[in-house]
């Protein structure tokens, strides 16, 4: 088991990118001993603006046996994803989102903060920035306010994709949010049987000679090897000169033809901030075809 995760949770609608986020989080849930969460939140509805919903029963209330049907479909249709099924069925969880405007990824962080030792799936389209800003994007929200690790996984991604682990790539910096990446993609190294490739972004302006690491850099790698631990396939070093990391980062996984996933830390910028200037997290998130694990 990890001693960094024993709870993968998975919030599941039904949709292709939560059918994708199920297959990974249960992949997750194999590797990491760790037991399964499907959640659904069920939205309050319109009639219940003016109503208290826990008045309202479902044999005599379409509206509300309208929302737990759906809820049964998606934590159905979820349970179909896994295969093969895991040996402890996996915990299934309504929430209810009680606030008049809807806000399903301040619920979804709520609860996942309350279970110790959590790691978070979520399933997220690849939306245009005109897209983001028209219909919003819950994973994006879930990764700027959470506390605890969290993978997206894309609609797109291949079944194979989503629940197979040949090949980690973990962008390093020296800093503690970049050990406790490392930490975690030991962990799932190990079990999964996988190699790491250690991926250090520097300024284009620096790449005075690629092949020869400065002591700022051979310390960083020492330092990511020294959290990562032991890994039986094998640690590689890559130096990527380029002003534009996020690009570099996903378009290293994009040169595998294996099965990776991308495991890095999150320095938070502030709400405004990453607004106006975004991440680098962020971006490799909307950009990468393959999961991509953001650890604070």
């Amino acid at each position: 088991m990890s001693e960094r995760v024993s709870l993968v949770m998975v919030p599941v609608d039904g949709s292709p990118s939560a059918v994708a986020a199920t297959r990974h989080a249960a992949m997750l849930a194999r590797l990491l001993d760790a037991r399964l969460q499907l959640l659904h939140v069920m939205p309050l509805n319109p009639p219940e603006l003016s109503d208290v919903p826990a008045n309202r029963q479902a044999d005599s209330d379409h509206d509300r046996a309208l929302c737990q049907h759906t809820a049964s479909e998606a934590l159905r249709l979820a349970r179909e994803a896994i295969q093969p099924p895991m040996a402890t069925p996996p915990e299934e969880v309504t929430l209810e989102d009680a606030t008049f405007v809807r806000q399903p990824a301040r619920i979804i962080v709520a609860h996942a903060q309350r279970q110790p030792d959590s790691l978070l799936v979520i399933g997220a389209r690849h939306l245009s920035d005109m897209g983001k800003f028209v219909e919003g994007s819950v994973s994006n929200e879930v990764v700027h306010r959470a506390s605890f690790p969290v993978t997206v996984v894309h609609a797109e991604s291949a079944s194979e994709d989503a629940q197979r682990i040949d090949r980690v790539l973990l962008p390093v910096d020296g800093s503690r949010h970049s050990d406790k990446a490392a930490a975690l993609a030991g962990d799932l190294a190990r079990s999964a049987e996988a190699s790491v490739a250690l991926l250090f972004c520097r300024p284009a302006s620096e790449a005075a000679d690629e092949a020869n690491m400065d002591d700022e850099t051979r310390h960083i790698f020492h330092r990511a090897r020294q959290a990562l631990g032991e890994i039986p396939a094998g640690v590689t070093e890559r130096v990527l000169c380029t002003t534009h990391y996020a690009d570099a980062i996903t378009a290293e996984a994009g040169r595998h033809a294996d099965h990776p996933m991308i495991i890095m830390g999150r320095r938070g910028l502030g709400t405004w901030r990453e607004a106006l200037l975004g991440s680098v997290s962020h971006r490799v998130i909307d950009r990468a075809s393959c999961p991509v694990t953001v650890v604070v």
